[in-house]
């Protein structure tokens, strides 16, 4: 597994963005070897401009997989699965075969589980390195597992949100004694643009107080005593009696460390002192993620390190303290570790709680727990869901009472801060445990109640000031569906299925004050095999087939007047309805004038109904530019006219009013011809 370790640099330390100048030979080779240096230096996004601009030339299948395999370093799993599909998936004499392992990470983190186990079973049987088929067979250990893992309800996991989460990466929450929160972050962009910035953002370790009445407050940095000027400071800890902070100080050439070294401060009356180095741990190798613990009562400082003679890239390992910042030799944890990293350690009450990508996970790293029997630690748990999820989760940290913690996670949320893509960056995270579990328990059938499988049920908070947030979850495999409630909400669910009409019903929490169960059963009628109604639900994005324009041109064509009568009766015959018109381009051109292009044109259809009569508070225009391609034809890839075309499109959904409307077959087609322009 060393052989494909991974640069943790995301997760492990708040690594900055540094754009360098690339060579300037623009030649398809000379670029491709160009982003090679890039990947070697840790420069993904200058390999990525690299390999895109090469591959616009030639369209090489090994310069297609060179773009895969750095999309999932930058941590984009739907683009990394795309690009490795557009190869692998014709590669029917195994050439690249290899790939074939991370193409099935890449489809497990992006959600597609079954798929991914199929590759998994590929490269067993056809892979070369017996290292990685042991791995595969932990991936698929970790898949089988998800299908019987029942998530913990009683754990709320959300977004920290602003002040403390910007879009940059944070890491390493810890809380002292006064409840404030100290964590670590790159300098966001805004604080360190000036004349003389060159472009390298430093991390930090930040704090930020909290109030019942007002939250966190905005985040501050440490004084220049612990945030070294020309060092990375991370890793942030604090021991249980709050007197000492340890963390990490890190010299980084391009995005790759060069070391890393454990340090600490001591709680003085006028705060932190400044860092002293501890003695006994750092060495000729890479340590990070402090946190102190105690094993057979003496005080310990675990820590992740990659000593070599360990059993992976980063093993966790412990010292006995013996003086203020002074640690015996680093001793390995053992059955703990495994071929594959383990992380972020974190140690209360007995309890180990780490992230390891080498026991079987549901995601990329995901948190487990050990627990200490007085002479060794017991097999690590799977925390399970929500705590983990497919992506990657770490720097799990809990209170005593087990009902308040933190994990950091590059997960997609509501309230994610995610700066280039959106599971590029981590956030932190908060874990509360609920007073009292409220669940809503769909079990959907047809009308003999039987079992109805694929149906999609969509939970629409209707209490003030929150109208119109959607949670929507579909079940292909059965036709149970649950979702957890807030108390004093109101809701409205709607289940839907194609060929069926589709049913809905309101509800409300308020007053409750102890657990309680919904269970509510829908009945879908099939529609008659002549029908020639369609039923749209609010929030679906239906393609409106006619409207098309002239290449590099917004004016609306004669021909497009069909749909846009169409929404017009609709408006009129739902008068409380209100739409968004989206416009999408192809890939071809600049980015920002394909959005810039696609607003026009969505305005231009906005207009023609505003002349119409429609009033203009019920209808926003949105353009899309070249964000939401239908096909493979991305940025440089050779697509036929009749392929770019079907990504040209406009586009209308309900935002408000009625939640699902009729329309004729005739009038609209949702899976119709691709558009003319």
């Amino acid at each position: 597994m060393k052989k494909l370790a991974i640069l943790f640099i995301f997760q492990l330390l708040c690594t900055a963005i540094i754009i360098a100048q690339p060579h300037n030979n623009n030649s398809p080779s000379a670029l491709s070897k160009s982003g090679d240096e890039e990947i070697e230096k840790g420069q993904y996004y200058n390999a990525l401009d690299q390999y895109t601009k090469a591959y616009g030339e030639v369209k090489d299948k090994d310069i297609a997989i060179k773009i895969a395999r750095t999309h999932f370093l930058l941590r984009d799993y739907n683009k990394a699965t795309n690009w490795y599909n557009r190869v692998l998936s014709k590669d029917k004499l195994n050439k690249y075969v290899e790939d074939r392992f991370q193409y099935g990470r890449a489809l497990k983190m992006a959600g597609s589980a079954t798929e991914a186990a199929a590759e998994f079973k590929n490269y067993i049987e056809n892979g070369s390195d017996p290292n990685l088929k042991t791995w595969a067979e932990v991936e698929l250990k970790g898949i089988e597992m998800m299908s019987d893992m029942k998530e913990k309800v009683t754990l709320n996991v959300k977004n920290i949100g602003s002040p403390v989460n910007n879009p940059e990466n944070q890491s390493s929450p810890a809380l002292d004694a006064d409840g404030t929160i100290y964590f670590g972050s790159l300098t966001p962009p805004k604080e360190s643009k000036d004349s003389k910035d060159d472009g390298i953002h430093y991390c930090n370790l930040y704090s930020s107080s909290y109030t019942e009445e007002k939250g966190y407050s905005k985040a501050t940095a440490l004084p220049e005593t612990i945030n070294r000027e020309g060092y990375h400071t991370a890793n942030v800890s604090i021991s249980p009696d709050g007197n000492t902070m340890y963390y990490t100080r890190v010299v980084s050439e391009g995005g790759n460390m060069d070391e890393s070294k454990i340090y600490a401060s001591t709680k003085t009356a006028g705060g932190w002192s400044p860092a002293l180095e501890v003695t006994g741990i750092n060495g000729d190798y890479l340590v990070r993620h402090p946190a102190e613990g105690e094993l057979y009562g003496n005080k310990v400082l675990f820590f992740s390190a990659n000593i070599p003679g360990g059993k992976g890239g980063y093993d966790i390992y412990y010292s006995n303290k013996t003086g203020e910042a002074e640690f015996s030799e680093p001793i390995n944890l053992g059955s703990i570790n495994t071929p594959a990293d383990e992380i972020t350690p974190y140690y209360i009450d007995g309890k180990l709680f780490f992230s390891s990508e080498g026991w079987p996970s549901i995601g990329g790293l995901d948190v487990f727990s050990a627990t200490w029997n007085g002479s060794a630690f017991s097999q690590p748990e799977n925390m399970g869901k929500p705590i983990n999820s497919s992506v990657d989760d770490l720097y799990y940290r809990v209170n005593r009472a087990g009902d308040k913690g933190f994990v950091v996670s590059n997960r997609e949320a509501p309230g994610s801060k995610s700066l280039k893509g959106k599971t590029c960056c981590d956030d932190i995270y908060t874990i509360e445990k609920r007073k009292f579990i409220l669940e809503l328990a769909n079990i959907i059938k047809d009308e003999a109640k039987k079992p109805l499988k694929g149906a999609t049920v969509q939970l629409i908070e209707m209490s003030a000031g929150r109208d119109g947030e959607i949670q929507s979850k579909t079940n292909n495999d059965g036709n149970n569906i649950s979702f957890l409630l807030d108390k004093d909400r109101s809701y409205k669910v709607i289940v839907t299925k194609n060929g069926y009409f589709p049913e809905e019903i309101q509800l409300n929490t308020v007053g409750i004050t102890e657990d309680q169960e919904y269970k509510r059963e829908f009945i879908l009628k099939k529609l008659p095999p002549e029908s020639d109604v369609e039923i749209l639900t609010i929030n679906e994005a239906i393609r409106l087939n006619n409207i098309y324009y002239n290449y590099d041109d917004d004016k609306i064509l004669k021909d497009a007047e069909q749909d846009l009568y169409a929404i017009m009766d609709l408006m009129t015959k739902y008068p409380d309805m209100t739409i968004e018109l989206g416009s999408h381009t192809d890939s071809r051109g600049d980015d920002t004038y394909n959005q810039k292009l696609s607003l026009r044109r969505a305005n231009s259809a906005r207009r023609w109904l505003l002349n119409k009569g429609i009033t203009g508070d019920r209808i926003t225009a949105k353009g899309y530019g070249e964000t939401v391609i239908l096909n493979n034809c991305t940025n440089g890839e050779d697509c036929t006219d009749e392929e770019h075309r079907y990504n040209r499109r406009t586009e209308f959904k309900i935002l408000s009013g009625p939640t699902t409307i009729e329309v004729k077959k005739e009038v609209l087609k949702k899976k119709g011809n691709s558009t003319k322009g």
